[in-house]
């Protein structure tokens, strides 16, 4: 959808993107992506840390941990939001942790 406005006498537009959100499901992290940046980790350190190769891992229960698909009724901390684990993987600067609903849409990136 296409909005606009005018200041002053120039026309000013912009794309207007809707996004209806459903519930996460699972998500991964892409370890040819990822660079260590720890953003992650910052976002959510109750899900993500830093492997011995400097590369993120979910952590899930029963002491696993691991870059594969990660179901969120799985983690470690069952008590996180949605909203803080995707804020952790919009966080990434390459986008390396994929984000998928419950119809195994990705939602994010």
């Amino acid at each position: 959808m296409k909005k606009g406005y005018n200041v002053n006498g120039i026309e000013h537009s912009f794309n207007l993107v809707i996004i209806t959100f459903m519930a996460i499901k699972k998500f991964k992290v892409d370890r040819s992506l990822c660079i260590g940046a720890s953003s992650c980790v910052v976002a959510a350190p109750s899900v993500y840390e830093l492997d011995q190769e400097g590369i993120a891992v979910i952590k899930q229960k029963g002491n696993i941990k691991n870059s594969g698909s990660a179901e969120v009724k799985n983690l470690e901390d069952s008590s996180i939001d949605e909203k803080t684990l995707l804020e952790a993987a919009q966080s990434c600067p390459v986008k390396a942790i994929l984000v998928y609903d419950e119809n195994d849409n990705k939602i994010y990136p």
